[in-house]
């Protein structure tokens, strides 16, 4: 029938102009993100408010972006000492490798979302500074002695 996509165009038109908004007053007013959501790398920690990272550098070789980077060094009775673990978050494609890939549950994808910044220096993040790494017996949950 001729016009019959001018009336299927009327008839979506007017059913959506008696919708209410759907827009949200945004900042004042924020969707709650899902669980699953990814967005910033973000260390974690145990329960003793130590980090869970071992150094073990598996999240450094698997980020495809190459934007981490973990320096570690020895300390005197063997352990590894994390000097600076940097995580460049202008350049993450937020794809969530990194996480996936460490055995010790030690990064999470966070849901800070509202990363825009004027100052490109704030978009290189200092994760872990001058801590000791934890050793792998305690990141999984085993005993220490």
């Amino acid at each position: 029938m001729w016009g019959s996509g001018i009336l299927k165009g009327m008839a979506i038109t007017m059913r959506n102009m008696f919708r209410g908004p759907i827009t949200v007053m945004y900042p004042e007013q924020k969707l709650a993100l899902p669980e699953r959501a990814r967005w910033a790398v973000a260390p974690r920690y145990d329960e003793e408010g130590a980090p869970k990272c071992t150094a073990c550098l598996i999240c450094v070789n698997e980020c495809p972006d190459h934007v981490l980077n973990l320096e570690v060094s020895r300390t005197a009775e063997g352990g590894k000492h994390i000097d600076r673990y940097v995580y460049e978050v202008g350049a993450c494609m937020m794809c969530g490798l990194c996480v996936e890939a460490c055995p010790f549950d030690a990064i999470e994808m966070s849901h800070e979302y509202e990363l825009a910044t004027r100052d490109p220096h704030d978009l290189v993040r200092v994760l872990l500074r001058d801590v000791d790494a934890a050793s792998a017996r305690r990141a999984k949950g085993g005993d220490d002695a």
